[in-house]
Protein backbone atom coordinates (compact mmCIF):
# COMPACT_ATOMS: atom_id res chain seq x y z
CA UNK A 1 0.00 0.00 0.00
CA UNK A 2 1.18 3.50 -0.79
CA UNK A 3 -0.77 5.08 2.03
CA UNK A 4 -3.78 4.51 4.25
CA UNK A 5 -6.94 4.73 2.17
CA UNK A 6 -5.00 5.07 -1.09
CA UNK A 7 -6.33 3.04 -4.03
CA UNK A 8 -2.91 2.98 -5.73
CA UNK A 9 -0.91 -0.16 -4.89
CA UNK A 10 2.30 -1.65 -6.22
CA UNK A 11 3.61 -5.18 -5.92
CA UNK A 12 6.20 -5.48 -3.19
CA UNK A 13 9.62 -5.45 -4.81
CA UNK A 14 13.11 -4.95 -3.47
CA UNK A 15 14.14 -1.33 -3.21
CA UNK A 16 15.35 0.03 -6.53
CA UNK A 17 13.65 -2.64 -8.67
CA UNK A 18 11.58 -1.31 -11.57
CA UNK A 19 7.80 -1.55 -11.22
CA UNK A 20 6.13 -3.96 -13.62
CA UNK A 21 2.57 -2.81 -13.05
CA UNK A 22 0.31 -0.56 -11.04
CA UNK A 23 -3.12 -1.41 -9.71
CA UNK A 24 -5.74 1.32 -9.51
CA UNK A 25 -9.03 0.02 -8.21
CA UNK A 26 -9.91 -2.94 -10.42
CA UNK A 27 -7.68 -1.77 -13.27
CA UNK A 28 -4.12 -3.07 -13.75
CA UNK A 29 -1.69 -1.08 -15.85
CA UNK A 30 1.30 -2.94 -17.26
CA UNK A 31 4.47 -0.85 -17.34
CA UNK A 32 7.46 -1.70 -19.46
CA UNK A 33 10.73 -1.20 -17.63
CA UNK A 34 12.12 2.20 -18.57
CA UNK A 35 15.67 3.34 -18.09
CA UNK A 36 15.16 7.09 -18.23
CA UNK A 37 18.85 7.78 -17.73
CA UNK A 38 19.69 5.61 -20.76
CA UNK A 39 17.09 7.40 -22.91
CA UNK A 40 18.44 10.80 -21.87
CA UNK A 41 22.07 9.75 -22.29
CA UNK A 42 21.62 8.19 -25.72
CA UNK A 43 19.47 10.96 -27.23
CA UNK A 44 21.32 13.81 -28.91
CA UNK A 45 20.17 17.40 -29.10
CA UNK A 46 20.06 17.10 -32.91
CA UNK A 47 17.25 14.52 -32.51
CA UNK A 48 14.99 17.04 -30.77
CA UNK A 49 12.43 19.23 -32.44
CA UNK A 50 14.24 22.40 -31.41
CA UNK A 51 12.16 25.45 -30.62
CA UNK A 52 12.65 28.16 -33.22
CA UNK A 53 12.86 31.63 -31.73
CA UNK A 54 13.46 35.08 -33.21
CA UNK A 55 17.02 36.02 -34.11
CA UNK A 56 17.84 39.62 -33.27
CA UNK A 57 20.78 41.91 -33.88
CA UNK A 58 22.37 43.51 -30.83
CA UNK A 59 21.19 46.97 -31.88
CA UNK A 60 17.49 46.13 -32.11
CA UNK A 61 15.30 47.92 -29.59
CA UNK A 62 13.32 46.35 -26.78
CA UNK A 63 10.21 47.32 -28.74
CA UNK A 64 11.26 45.25 -31.77
CA UNK A 65 12.44 42.38 -29.54
CA UNK A 66 9.08 42.33 -27.75
CA UNK A 67 7.20 42.39 -31.06
CA UNK A 68 9.32 39.55 -32.49
CA UNK A 69 8.85 37.43 -29.35
CA UNK A 70 5.10 38.09 -29.36
CA UNK A 71 4.84 37.13 -33.04
CA UNK A 72 6.82 33.91 -32.42
CA UNK A 73 4.75 33.25 -29.28
CA UNK A 74 7.89 32.52 -27.30
CA UNK A 75 9.41 34.18 -24.27
CA UNK A 76 12.93 34.51 -25.62
CA UNK A 77 15.01 35.57 -28.61
CA UNK A 78 18.61 34.88 -29.56
CA UNK A 79 20.95 37.76 -30.30
CA UNK A 80 23.44 37.17 -33.12
CA UNK A 81 26.25 39.13 -34.72
CA UNK A 82 27.80 38.07 -38.04
CA UNK A 83 25.83 34.81 -37.73
CA UNK A 84 27.30 33.96 -34.32
CA UNK A 85 25.27 33.70 -31.12
CA UNK A 86 26.31 36.46 -28.71
CA UNK A 87 23.39 36.52 -26.27
CA UNK A 88 19.86 35.68 -25.28
CA UNK A 89 17.08 38.01 -24.20
CA UNK A 90 14.03 36.75 -22.33
CA UNK A 91 10.72 38.16 -21.19
CA UNK A 92 12.23 38.43 -17.70
CA UNK A 93 15.03 40.63 -19.04
CA UNK A 94 12.48 42.90 -20.70
CA UNK A 95 10.34 43.06 -17.56
CA UNK A 96 13.40 44.01 -15.49
CA UNK A 97 14.25 46.73 -18.02
CA UNK A 98 10.73 48.14 -18.01
CA UNK A 99 10.61 47.93 -14.20
CA UNK A 100 13.93 49.78 -14.09
CA UNK A 101 12.43 52.55 -16.24
CA UNK A 102 14.64 51.89 -19.26
CA UNK A 103 13.12 53.29 -22.45
CA UNK A 104 11.76 50.76 -24.96
CA UNK A 105 14.24 52.21 -27.45
CA UNK A 106 17.08 50.62 -25.43
CA UNK A 107 19.10 48.15 -27.57
CA UNK A 108 18.81 44.50 -26.55
CA UNK A 109 22.59 44.28 -26.06
CA UNK A 110 22.13 46.44 -22.93
CA UNK A 111 19.87 43.88 -21.22
CA UNK A 112 20.70 40.51 -22.82
CA UNK A 113 22.62 37.71 -21.16
CA UNK A 114 25.94 37.75 -23.00
CA UNK A 115 27.73 34.52 -23.82
CA UNK A 116 24.98 32.28 -22.45
CA UNK A 117 25.55 28.62 -21.67
CA UNK A 118 24.91 26.76 -24.92
CA UNK A 119 24.42 23.22 -26.13
CA UNK A 120 25.88 21.69 -29.26
CA UNK A 121 23.91 19.49 -31.61
CA UNK A 122 25.89 16.43 -30.49
CA UNK A 123 25.40 17.00 -26.75
CA UNK A 124 23.20 14.48 -24.98
CA UNK A 125 19.73 15.26 -23.71
CA UNK A 126 21.03 14.18 -20.30
CA UNK A 127 23.59 17.02 -20.47
CA UNK A 128 20.83 19.46 -21.44
CA UNK A 129 18.58 18.44 -18.55
CA UNK A 130 21.51 18.49 -16.13
CA UNK A 131 22.51 22.02 -17.19
CA UNK A 132 18.91 23.21 -16.99
CA UNK A 133 18.64 21.81 -13.48
CA UNK A 134 22.02 22.98 -12.18
CA UNK A 135 21.88 26.43 -13.75
CA UNK A 136 18.19 27.07 -13.17
CA UNK A 137 17.73 27.59 -16.92
CA UNK A 138 14.32 27.26 -18.53
CA UNK A 139 15.87 27.54 -21.98
CA UNK A 140 19.27 26.75 -23.44
CA UNK A 141 20.40 28.01 -26.84
CA UNK A 142 21.71 25.39 -29.27
CA UNK A 143 24.54 26.22 -31.65
CA UNK A 144 25.93 24.28 -34.59
CA UNK A 145 29.63 23.53 -35.10
CA UNK A 146 30.21 27.05 -36.45
CA UNK A 147 28.59 28.78 -33.44
CA UNK A 148 25.46 29.72 -35.37
CA UNK A 149 22.13 29.57 -33.54
CA UNK A 150 20.16 26.39 -34.33
CA UNK A 151 17.29 26.90 -31.87
CA UNK A 152 16.50 26.44 -28.21
CA UNK A 153 15.99 23.46 -25.92
CA UNK A 154 13.31 24.32 -23.40
CA UNK A 155 11.27 22.30 -20.94
CA UNK A 156 8.50 21.72 -23.49
CA UNK A 157 11.04 20.30 -25.96
CA UNK A 158 12.31 17.83 -23.36
CA UNK A 159 8.83 16.75 -22.25
CA UNK A 160 7.62 16.29 -25.84
CA UNK A 161 10.66 14.14 -26.62
CA UNK A 162 10.09 11.95 -23.57
CA UNK A 163 6.41 11.52 -24.42
CA UNK A 164 7.43 10.36 -27.91
CA UNK A 165 9.90 7.88 -26.40
CA UNK A 166 7.51 6.45 -23.81
CA UNK A 167 3.97 6.79 -25.19
CA UNK A 168 2.63 3.63 -23.57
CA UNK A 169 3.65 4.86 -20.15
CA UNK A 170 2.51 8.45 -20.59
CA UNK A 171 -0.78 7.80 -22.38
CA UNK A 172 -1.84 4.71 -20.40
CA UNK A 173 -1.77 6.16 -16.92
CA UNK A 174 -4.92 5.81 -14.89
CA UNK A 175 -7.08 8.90 -14.87
CA UNK A 176 -7.21 11.13 -11.83
CA UNK A 177 -10.82 9.99 -11.30
CA UNK A 178 -9.67 6.37 -10.92
CA UNK A 179 -6.84 7.32 -8.57
CA UNK A 180 -8.94 9.58 -6.33
CA UNK A 181 -10.35 8.21 -3.08
CA UNK A 182 -14.13 8.55 -3.17
CA UNK A 183 -15.10 6.84 0.08
CA UNK A 184 -13.14 7.29 3.27
CA UNK A 185 -11.85 4.07 4.76
CA UNK A 186 -10.53 3.18 8.14
CA UNK A 187 -11.28 4.27 11.66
Amino acid sequence: MVGVGSPLRTDAKPTGAPQSHLEAGSMTIELAPVDLRAILSEARVRQLDLTRVPLLSKDQSLTSATAAMREARHGSALVCEAGQLIGIVTERDILRAVGGNLPMSTPVCDIMTSRPKTLGLDDSLFDAVQWMDRGGYRRLPVVDGDGCAAGIVDLRTVVNFLVEQMPSIVYNQASRRVLTVRDCEGA
